[in-house]
């Protein structure tokens, strides 16, 4: 009967740390999808002003 619940328990703290880290990708993923927006439109507002050419964009590194 300890065996089960002791299995039990460790299985809820399982799920709930899985859960926790799923959240914490979203946020990441979610983080790292506006960065990259926000710099692509920043480009495209140089690009449009004349600050930065055309054919340099294709030397920028978005890492």
């Amino acid at each position: 009967m300890q065996l089960e619940e002791k299995r039990r328990a460790i299985e809820a703290q399982k799920k709930k740390m899985e859960a926790l880290s799923a959240q914490q990708r979203l946020k990441l993923g979610k983080a790292a999808f506006l960065h990259v927006v926000k710099k692509d439109k920043n480009m495209g507002e140089l690009i449009t002003k004349g600050f930065v050419s055309e054919r340099r964009l294709h030397c920028v590194n978005y890492y």
